[in-house]
């Protein structure tokens, strides 16, 4: 248990990090037009917001810290 808690907060600690970065991003499907049956739609890709980063490194912080100061 101990070690899954180190390894999840290393995994969110590194993952927020990556988000800061400016490295994560997810797609984002639009319609632009419709017309009758007929739609456009457009897919951009946008960045995660920070807060999500800031988030993934508060939580994955506690749990590396839970991991390396709880006792066996």
């Amino acid at each position: 248990m101990r070690i899954a808690m180190f390894v999840i907060g290393l995994a969110l600690a590194l993952g927020g990090i990556w988000v800061l970065a400016g490295k994560g991003t997810y797609k984002d499907t639009e319609t632009a037009a419709k017309l009758g049956g007929l739609e456009i739609k457009t897919t951009t890709e946008k960045p995660v917001p920070a807060p999500v980063g800031y988030g993934l490194i508060a939580v994955g912080g506690v749990l590396l810290l839970a991991g390396a100061l709880k006792k066996n």
